[in-house]
């Protein structure tokens, strides 16, 4: 199990981990019962420019540290499957076409104005969320990607990674994932906030991920990408608004 999280984290961030890690199909459909803990790790890392942006105490210097760690900590991997993801669903196309679109190396018109949009949603919410929900963050994306996979197939014909992850979320990989988030929720400071906020994110995420397998019958990792993406700005969003809220 713990080679297998190695393997999670080789390839889902850029943290080196001293050495070559081979990939095993095997292990790495074990580790991803631990997939959350890939979005903590991140979101650990992200605090560091945190407290960079508190000591400059220039509010969107730190939104822009932190989305600038989150870039390189992650290699873009989900921000380029979302780009993709807009490009293809929102191409006004059908069937294998949509796939083109997603497969082509050149990003399209709506890609570009949708990593532009994420982007700025992430460097104004970065700047303004506490160090609790800038931690929760990466989980929920993490998260919701396990969620918007349960019972769904692979969408393409050919197979890729994108293949294990989304066919080897069962029952067990969701409830555990549920399970550590849940813990985290509790644990962090604004218990109410963190699992209010995280419900109603996943609420969302089931509702996207409905919409995404009635436009491709399945998922892919780029439609995976696009969820992460999504739904980490979502939860930052309503973090803030529910917060607002319990404070009235």
């Amino acid at each position: 199990m713990f080679r297998g999280l190695l393997v999670l984290i080789s390839f889902f961030t850029r943290i080196p981990i001293g050495k070559k890690i081979e990939f095993n199909e095997a292990e790495y459909k074990k580790a991803l019962c631990l997939y959350a803990f890939i979005g903590l790790i991140i979101g650990l890392v992200l605090t560091i420019g945190y407290f960079i942006g508190d000591f400059l105490e220039i509010i969107y210097i730190k939104g822009l540290i932190i989305t600038a760690i989150y870039i390189i900590i992650t290699g873009g991997i989900h921000l380029d499957g979302a780009s993709d993801t807009v490009d293809g669903l929102f191409s006004g196309r059908t069937g294998d076409r949509i796939f083109e679109i997603m497969s082509d190396s050149r990003i399209g018109a709506f890609g570009v104005i949708s990593l532009i949009l994420i982007l700025y949603c992430q460097l104004i919410f970065f700047s303004n969320v506490s160090i609790y929900t800038l931690i929760l963050t990466p989980v929920v994306g993490k998260v919701s990607v396990v969620v918007s996979c349960y019972k769904k197939k692979y969408a393409k014909k050919s197979l890729g990674m994108g293949t294990i992850f989304v066919e080897s979320i069962k029952l067990k990989e969701l409830l555990i994932n549920l399970g550590i988030i849940l813990i985290l929720c509790v644990v962090l400071k604004g218990c109410i906030i963190n699992i209010l906020s995280t419900v109603l994110t996943f609420i969302i995420v089931f509702f996207m991920s409905k919409w995404i397998e009635n436009k491709i019958f399945g998922m892919t990792g780029d439609t995976c990408g696009f969820v992460a993406e999504i739904s980490q700005i979502v939860f930052m969003f309503l973090s803030l608004i529910v917060g607002k809220v319990i404070l009235l």
